[in-house]
């Protein structure tokens, strides 16, 4: 969770952006990249549709003028953004246009951790690819980002307690999965 001090932060470059500053974009970019291009591959599950989702978000976030001076949560504003976009191109990949969710053979990628095994991040890798792509998000989220199951819901469009149940049942799949694959029983 961001701390005071950055949405404060973020909220004056939200301010400035409104104003045209070409700074204040760039900063904002440095300061979201990262949890914006993890959670747009948790959706996307390929690296260059993740990146092409995140550079998308930041051109509307450009073009949106004066409408940043009310937002009240930044980091959540720029998930929301994320979201919705990805959203909106699933629905055009309905209707004929290219699908910007595809599968992609490097998908443990997204998951960092010092203390893992090459293997061990594998196979947290191909237990995420089991999970429909609403838990992964949701898993995603809470677990690495630190959004409130609140959060979750606002800024994927639903209530509070199906953002929780999806984490819920995210997680319960991915202990499952890995158990399988240890060969531990749960």
């Amino acid at each position: 969770m961001p701390s005071a001090h950055e949405i404060r932060r973020d909220r004056e470059l939200l301010a400035a952006l409104a104003s045209g500053s070409p700074q204040a974009l760039a900063e904002l970019y440095e300061r979201h990249v990262g949890p914006l291009f993890r959670h747009a591959f948790v959706l996307t599950r390929n690296h260059s549709d993740a990146e092409d989702l995140v550079h998308v978000v930041f051109l509307k976030l450009a073009g949106t003028g004066a409408g940043l001076l009310g937002v009240r949560e930044p980091a959540a504003y720029v998930h929301r953004i994320l979201h919705t976009t990805w959203i909106d191109g699933l629905r055009r990949s309905a209707a004929g246009e290219r699908a910007t969710c595809r599968k992609d053979d490097g998908t443990e990628k997204w998951v960092h951790s010092q203390h893992r095994s090459v293997e061990e991040r594998i196979d947290a890798g191909r237990a995420l690819d089991g999970l429909p792509p609403a838990q992964r998000e949701a898993v995603l989220l809470h677990a690495v980002e630190g959004f409130s199951f609140r959060e979750i819901g606002r800024l994927t469009g639903v209530s509070l307690f199906t953002a929780a149940g999806r984490y819920r049942v995210g997680i319960a799949r991915l202990r499952e999965a890995l158990n399988r694959e240890s060969g531990d029983q749960p």
